[in-house]
């Protein structure tokens, strides 16, 4: 077995324990959290003025919601994405939702 090989799988392997370590805590995107949850009506509220879940994620960031994880375009450092624990967002994310919409208006 080469180098690279047992380097690869050792990366592998490492890819496969952050994998199962965020399941077990619940570490998701608001994408992910927004497509395997029930909403109520805060985040349909939200969804008749805004067209995506970034103003949303603005909002929890503002408000201080602790995010796990963010991810940064390499080039010019523009935010892409961040993870956070999902209790926090089933319970700060419709509230935030409803700042949202309630600083439309």
């Amino acid at each position: 077995m080469s180098n690279s090989e047992s380097s690869k799988s050792e990366v592998q392997l490492r890819k496969e324990q952050i994998s199962a370590a965020k399941k077990a805590a619940e570490i998701v995107t608001l994408r992910e959290w927004y497509d395997s949850t029930q909403h109520d009506y805060e985040l349909e509220e939200y969804f008749r003025h805004f067209a995506n879940l970034g103003r949303l994620g603005k909002e929890l960031h503002k408000r201080g919601v602790k995010r796990v994880t963010e991810l940064y375009e390499a080039d010019n450092g523009v935010f892409i994405e961040a993870t956070f624990v999902r209790r926090d967002l089933n319970l700060l994310a419709p509230l935030c939702a409803l700042a949202c919409t309630y600083n439309c208006k």
